[in-house]
């Protein structure tokens, strides 16, 4: 059996060699399809009765998606698995085993990895896929975060020969990318990502794939996730620059796709992930080689949902995609001069298209459905309450029906008749809210929510608001509760991280980072059963809490107090949303910690922006909202 094994394998790496031999001819049509986050290999990892159904099982699901979709290639941009073989919790299970009671952790890793890898080749190229380019995440490496001295950190190294040993290395223990591209090595040889960053041409694409964790040694740490950070530098980056340089002169490249784990530009749409991104400080850099050499496409995953981006300084697209159970997988037609991209759910259900037309000068880009590129400054959220739905005229891009109840999700498991309010922002009705127990009433726009007690008001994915990026939130507010009444609660699902919270307080407005970090306006009267517009902006990135402007009706407020005014605002990247709703899924007890209570009464046109506005801005959001003119209708114009 190890035999036939070994030669089925020796036959599929063949095949893989087979496609670093392209010339300069011209191509039909042809598709590659991208598969971020399938997550569903971790099954595989463990020698059990059960590993050859899975293995059957999942195949079946690839033979379906090639009947369906087509295609001969697949890219998977990291996160095959779940990746916790370090933990003790793996570890006891697993050397239960007789054939592994002996293992030292180093050898459970490297056969974990064997049997995970070993498993997700075979589903891929028994479903009829003859080639696989497959991007290290951060499960490959153990996952985040990896702190310094951290029994994870220990072993990223080996987290690294594991996945090499299958998707880079032949069974001589040969690096399977040896074709040079023009003068350029296919890999970054030398460093510690040789094995695992390469370059190869397929027809008439250049794929770059990229290991976006670096790593410097286990004792240095490099930003908030610990030793590693998302970067690339140093010889790497030259590598890559050459690479993408010589890709230049050479007439059969027609495309440039990049695929790697991390989102690079933000924001982008985030569910049920410890939402991590290329480092802020880091991301202009690589973006301009990504420019610099007129990259078509940047392939991400890492945040399990779907959001295009063109960048603002030039014609590069960034696909953050999702995968997961192959839901929301994404076709791309490969057109001489055309990149056609289409998104389905596993339903067959097609989600949105788009389109990058090279076929003269100015390049056009055009999408639809989930696949419209956003705007990375504009307004994400805007809820009007004008409109409530019940859950029969509402689904999810990711489940594909309304939302089910399940561990990411446990805050549907708290009302029985859900209904929805769109959100008709940028970050499309994904962000919608759902609602139980909350009334319709007349608004200073339209229509308003009446919030009572009893009301639940959440977004179940995450974001837009995440580290120290500014931003702007801003709602019309009708009531005359007192004590502390929360509007907005941006608890962290995956931590003790920084929310962003903003309250009214005795008829004050109110921002809270943390219980004990905090600026709030003074002697002002919200409360008084009027309608007034409130508005926060953080006017720059890393900006401090002092830093942050308080307006009312339009006007900014100078007199405020802070508590920590010299704290940087970093909200956490994993962070939830909700309207006047606290539950334990946030982490933090306000109530306990903060004498918090929901807020009653009226709410209107909540909108944040992934932008700081103006002071004139802020003013034009109350006058045309007195004219019943929403923050929607002025973002348009």
């Amino acid at each position: 059996m190890k035999n036939i094994y070994a030669a089925m394998i020796l036959f599929a790496l063949v095949g893989l060699l087979s496609m670093f031999n392209s010339t300069a001819q011209e191509y039909e049509t042809w598709r590659f399809i991208n598969i971020p986050d399938y997550h569903n290999a971790e099954g595989f990892s463990k020698n059990s009765p059960e590993r050859a159904k899975r293995i059957a099982d999942q195949t079946e699901q690839f033979k379906q998606m090639k009947e369906r979709h087509g295609g001969e290639l697949i890219i998977m941009p990291g996160d095959c698995n779940g990746g916790h073989w370090y933990r003790q919790k793996y570890l006891k299970p697993f050397k239960s085993n007789p054939e592994y009671k002996d293992f030292s952790t180093k050898q459970v890793i490297l056969e974990s990895s064997r049997l995970c890898y070993g498993g997700l080749w075979d589903i891929v190229h028994d479903g009829g896929y003859e080639h696989f380019l497959m991007a290290v995440g951060d499960h490959e490496l153990g996952d985040n975060p990896w702190k310094k001295g951290s029994e994870v950190s220990k072993h990223i190294s080996t987290f690294r020969q594991g996945f090499a040993n299958t998707f880079t290395l032949d069974e001589n223990g040969q690096s399977r990318f040896n074709e040079n591209i023009g003068n350029a090595m296919p890999r970054p040889i030398g460093t510690v990502y040789e094995h695992t960053s390469n370059a190869v041409q397929y027809k008439n694409v250049l794929f770059v794939t990229l290991d976006m964790f670096r790593f410097d040694d286990k004792d240095k740490n490099l930003g908030s996730q610990g030793v590693i950070n998302g970067d690339i530098d140093g010889e790497h980056m030259q590598w890559f620059e050459s690479v993408l340089s010589e890709a230049q002169h050479i007439s059969s490249i027609k495309h440039i796709v990049v695929q790697s784990h991390l989102p690079i530009i933000y924001p982008v749409r985030k569910y049920a992930s410890s939402g991590m991104l290329v480092d802020k400080k880091e991301s202009e850099k690589i973006l301009n080689v990504l420019r610099k050499y007129k990259v078509d496409l940047y392939l991400a995953g890492e945040v399990h949902m779907n959001t295009v981006t063109r960048d603002a300084k030039s014609d590069l697209i960034q696909l953050v995609g999702r995968g997961n159970n192959l839901s929301n997988h994404t076709a791309v037609d490969v057109v001489q001069d055309k990149l056609l991209l289409n998104t389905y759910h596993e339903n067959g259900e097609k989600l949105g298209r788009l389109t990058i037309d090279k076929s003269s000068d100015n390049k056009v880009i055009e999408g639809t459905g989930l696949l419209t590129p956003i705007t990375p400054d504009g307004l994400q959220i805007h809820w009007s309450f004008d409109e409530q739905l019940d859950k029969s005229n509402y689904k999810s891009s990711v489940e594909g029906t309304f939302p089910q109840k399940g561990k990411h999700n446990p805050l549907l498991a708290t009302i029985k008749h859900p209904g929805v309010y769109i959100n008709d922002g940028g970050f499309n009705t994904d962000y919608s809210l759902i609602c139980a127990d909350v009334k319709q009433a007349k608004g200073v726009l339209g229509q308003a929510a009446q919030i009572e007690e009893s009301s639940s008001l959440f977004v179940l994915p995450m974001g837009p608001m995440g580290e120290g990026y500014k931003r702007t939130l801003s709602c019309w507010v009708k009531t005359t509760a007192h004590g502390r009444r929360l509007i907005l609660n941006s608890g962290s699902y995956w931590g003790q991280g920084q929310f962003f919270n903003l309250s009214i307080n005795e008829g004050n407005l109110e921002v809270a980072l943390r219980p004990e970090i905090v600026a709030s306006t003074i002697n002002q009267q919200i409360n008084n059963g009027e309608w007034h517009c409130l508005t926060v902006v953080m006017p720059h990135d890393d900006a401090v809490l002092g830093e942050l402007k308080l307006y009312i009706d339009g006007q900014l407020v100078n007199d405020k107090q802070c508590n920590n005014p010299d704290i940087k605002v970093n909200t956490s990247q994993a962070s939830w949303m909700a309207i006047a709703t606290q539950v334990e899924t946030y982490k933090t007890d306000l109530a306990k910690t903060m004498n918090m209570q929901d807020y009653v009464g009226l709410l209107d046109d909540f909108n944040i922006w992934t932008r700081a506005l103006s002071n004139d801005e802020v003013l034009q959001l109350y006058t045309e909202g007195l004219k019943g003119i929403s923050a929607l209708d002025i973002e348009k114009r």
